[in-house]
């Protein structure tokens, strides 16, 4: 707690249910003195800080006095204020209480007591943070206290928290891990570490097998179209990670089929910035995969991350990751073609490199973001330790992105624009045999120009983005849009809907791949082209939050594969419209200040145009999460449900429907010492027969024990 005097703003004075609001984030402090209203001012946090902002939405108390420093601080940008934490409220009160209880004989002169609220925004969603009541698609935040009730080693279980996600493993835990939102294709999911794009350039999508010891902190999911604003690969949706820590933090954890994980971390802020490092390991005997209780595949990962965020002058800053990932799955062919799988040593090696750098700042009215990145994902495949194949894919990305806020007598409209530039090549390695030659190389090259505009009222939000892809030739040039809006009513309702359109570009597998005697790529693949609207209710009923959504999507030219007479396949794009729609719904409840319950609910459709469902998409997926704090110890609970879902017997070519499961899970957190606590986990407790790829078995029940250093 501090002490400094208020300079009083323009606008003066705002009584509760007049919500006011910062678009950028920012620390609200508040005080008081006795018999005097609620003090409350904002100031900005440095540019370094500004990634780590995190607070709920709240209503501002009664009596408010809206204020600034003396110093000016954060003049350069307009000070609409947001709606304060109810926390606020709350330690507003308790700093009233402790006012009075001074001696009323002492002069407090212009002096005020000061505690401090971290302003958040939403980044996903837009090029620029958002905040919440401004949000016209379906977002979904996983924070820090979600995770730790799962407590998995790989983000793809995090997301089964999310309503709309699929998630898809072949197998073994760290074997290929495909996740789809909304019933679309893993290639539709765009996945971005920091704002760094992670997805394989060579298949367009992301292996979530390679990651495990993220250090995260945060997951924001945004549902639906997005490739207004992120292009191609963006047509199903976007996940947003986030990494943080603070302090040095380490985990070690052993059990169930000799699994061992380890991570330590570290974080800090120095001299006008910030740095942190993260390293990880994972390693599991695994299952039989083929489920013929012969020789097991197993699982390693390893992993290293460095990211920092410098303060160059007070207008500018610089931050930056640096990744190194690598990974070995194992797994099982299906070497006699019957669609099943036989025992054989088959084993994928990837390594993946990530950088990312971004410059962010203010100039002649503008705000400027200029973001750089490079990735380079390399795998290689042996059979019975003979070398197969390989494949390499890189990818650079440039960008710049200018923005203005505009204040107006009655809300405020913010403009952004970008240039993105990228640059794929990709490369395949094999042997040639009677069949064909496999090795490919190919490259592209994108462009692409976007505007955004966002018009915030005092209730009303309105939101529009375009953009225009050009192809340099390789595919037809793409415009795709996106328009929404959203109403805040008193009381904590909102209504929300959206619409827009997205596109995705073939990927260098569908166009080149080569597998002898089975698949073969299509030069002539056509990109697809989507078309979707959503409308949602989000209310809040004091402590309980909650949010229903329906959605509906029409797919042109889908990519699938198509099976030949001589029983190779291909990549070929559909005749007729593919058809996706399903409603989702979740819900929070802080059942008290250590309970808190959390659930999700999806149920999907998604047809092809034949009518036929889509495989690996279930019908019904759900999860509840409880979590228990006091003190230093923690229990969380955890069950997700998969429903039954569709799938192909590649040994028939005839549909298969897998069963629907449940995975529960607990973790419980035991303090030691203030740091150290010792941790239990327990895995498919109800030991399920979990299968998510048809002929693949995965782990049954497991439990792990483990040390954690907070």
């Amino acid at each position: 707690m501090t002490t400094m005097p208020l300079e009083p703003m323009s606008f003066g004075k705002a009584v509760k249910g007049k919500d006011q609001q910062v678009r950028k984030p920012a620390i609200a402090s508040f005080a008081c003195r006795p018999g005097k209203p609620v003090a409350v001012g904002v100031f900005p946090l440095k540019r370094h800080e500004k990634r780590r902002v995190a607070a709920p939405e709240a209503k501002l108390p009664q009596n408010v006095v809206f204020a600034r420093s003396p110093s000016g601080d954060g003049a350069r940008w307009n000070r609409r204020m947001l709606k304060l934490s109810l926390s606020l409220s709350v330690a507003a009160l308790a700093l009233t209480g402790a006012a009075y209880g001074q001696d009323a004989s002492e002069d407090q002169g212009e002096t005020v007591l000061f505690a401090d609220l971290i302003l958040s925004t939403i980044e996903v969603a837009g090029l620029r943070p958002i905040q919440e009541q401004d949000i016209t698609t379906s977002i979904t935040i996983i924070d820090a206290s979600d995770l730790a009730v799962r407590a998995a080693p790989y983000v793809a279980d995090q997301l089964r928290a999310v309503p709309g996600v699929g998630v898809s493993r072949s197998g073994a835990v760290g074997a290929l891990t495909q996740v789809r939102i909304r019933g679309g294709e893993a290639n539709h999911t765009l996945v971005l570490l920091n704002g760094a794009e992670v997805s394989d350039p060579t298949t367009g999508e992301t292996d979530f097998g390679l990651w495990s010891g993220l250090n995260v902190e945060r997951i924001e999911v945004a549902r639906g179209e997005q490739s207004a604003l992120y292009g191609s690969d963006a047509i199903g949706g976007v996940v947003s990670i986030t990494t943080g820590g603070e302090g040095l933090s380490s985990a070690l954890e052993y059990g169930s089929l000799n699994t061992l994980r380890g991570d330590l971390g570290f974080a800090t802020d120095v001299d006008n910035g910030r740095f942190g490092f993260a390293v990880s390991g994972f390693t599991t005997d695994g299952v039989d995969t083929a489920g013929l209780d012969g020789e097991k595949d197993g699982s390693e990962s390893y992993s290293a991350l460095a990211t920092g965020a410098f303060d160059v002058t007070n207008d500018w800053l610089l931050s930056g990751l640096a990744s190194y990932r690598t990974s070995m799955a194992q797994t099982d062919p299906d070497s006699d073609f019957d669609g099943l799988l036989d025992n054989a040593d088959r084993e994928t090696e990837s390594v993946q490199w990530l950088i990312g750098t971004v410059l962010e700042g203010d100039a002649a009215g503008f705000n400027h973001v200029f973001r750089a990145s490079y990735n380079d994902v390399t795998r290689e495949n042996t059979a019975d330790d003979v070398f197969a194949d390989e494949t390499i894919g890189q990818r650079t990305k440039l960008s710049y992105s200018p923005s203005r806020d505009f204040v107006l007598a009655t809300g405020e409209l913010t403009l952004s624009g970008l240039i993105d530039w990228e640059s794929e090549d990709y490369e395949r390695v094999g042997i040639a045999s009677f069949f064909g030659d496999p090795n490919q190389t190919a490259s592209f090259d994108t462009l692409g120009l976007a505007g955004e505009a966002l018009l915030s009222l005092d209730h009303l939000a309105l939101t529009a983005s375009v953009r225009r892809d050009d192809n340099d030739g390789r595919f037809d040039n793409a415009t795709t849009w996106r328009a929404g809006a959203a109403y805040n009513f008193d009381g904590g309702a909102k209504i929300r809907a959206s619409a827009g359109t997205g596109v995705k570009n073939p990927t260098f597998t569908e166009l080149f791949g080569f597998i002898p005697a089975s698949f073969v790529g299509n030069p002539d693949l056509k990109p697809e082209q989507s078309t979707s609207w959503e409308i949602g209710w989000d209310q809040d009923f004091g402590d309980v939050q909650t949010s229903l959504t329906y959605f509906s999507a029409e797919l042109e030219d889908e990519i699938f594969t198509q099976f030949n007479p001589d029983f190779t396949s291909m990549a070929a794009n559909r005749g007729g419209t593919s058809e996706r729609n399903g409603i989702e719904a979740s819900m929070r409840w802080a059942i008290s200040d250590e309970l808190d319950l959390s659930g999700a609910v999806s149920n999907i459709s998604s047809q092809s145009d034949t009518g036929a469902d889509e495989i690996r998409v279930p019908e019904w997926t759900g999860s509840a999460a409880l979590n228990w704090t006091r003190g230093g110890m923690r229990v969380g609970l955890a069950a997700d449900y998969v429903g039954e879902q569709g799938d192909t017997d590649f040994g028939t070519f005839q549909p298969v429907d897998l069963d629907a499961y449940w995975l529960v899970s607990a973790t419980v957190e035991f303090p030691i010492t203030d740091r150290l606590s010792l941790t239990l986990r327990g895995a498919n407790l109800l030991d399920q027969t979990v299968t998510d790829v048809f002929g693949y078995h995965a782990p049954g029940a497991g439990v792990f024990i483990g040390l954690k250093l907070r």
